[in-house]
């Protein structure tokens, strides 16, 4: 009886120190994953506009002075009713790890001489785009450009002095401006860029306990 007493009681002794050691190995790997930390690489977010910097600011406005290509009855690079020409925005996302949104206006300078200047067509890399005309002189021209396009982007607006239907200012004014030295048109170019949202991911189930048999 006392060798029964003896025996238990060593069997008892064992067990308590096989659960005393699986608590602290248990107790080790959950401090051992506390501990752990992940490096994880924060995406770029540099945007170039002609040569700007726009981590400042979502958005750049920018004066631009057209370049009017000139025909048979209009002198190159001057301005005149009728007259066409274009301008370029570049935009260099190589410093950019992110899909983006981006959103070009293009109205009429408030100090500019003339009043309108009317878009007519953009294009993207050479491939024409779709422009909202907003009024007949504020225009946008937006788009998405993604990790897989290119990155460095060249966006060529074309525009034209509206003379006729709709326009702001008539012949007299017209010809008031074209007599001011030194006259130019200017444009008001505001280019907005915003991330493009990931999408949310679905959630995982949570699991079902089973229940003992």
């Amino acid at each position: 009886m006392l060798l029964n007493k003896k025996f238990i009681l060593l069997i008892a002794c064992i067990l308590v120190l096989l659960c005393f050691t699986t608590v602290q190995d248990t107790y080790a790997k959950y401090t051992s994953a506390v501990n752990e930390t992940t490096d994880i690489s924060i995406a770029r977010w540099r945007i170039l506009v002609n040569d700007y910097d726009i981590r400042s600011n979502a958005s750049t406005t920018n004066l631009i002075e057209p370049e009017f290509n000139g025909n048979t009855h209009i002198a190159s690079d001057v301005i005149a009713p009728t007259a066409q020409g274009s301008f370029t925005v570049v935009v260099d996302a190589t410093g950019t790890d992110l899909s983006f949104n981006y959103s070009i206006n293009v109205k009429n300078s408030i100090d500019s001489p003339v009043s309108d200047i009317i878009v007519t067509g953009a294009t993207l890399n050479g491939t024409p785009v779709t422009v909202t005309n907003n009024t007949a002189t504020d225009s946008t021209i937006s788009g998405t450009i993604t990790l897989s396009d290119q990155r460095v982007n060249t966006f060529v607006v074309n525009i034209m002095w509206q003379d006729g239907n709709g326009e702001n200012m008539n012949n007299a004014a017209d010809t008031a401006t074209t007599l001011l030295e030194e006259s130019v048109a200017k444009l008001s170019v505001t280019a907005h860029f915003t991330q493009v949202p990931s999408v949310t991911p679905t959630p995982i189930p949570t699991p079902t306990a089973v229940p003992e048999p």
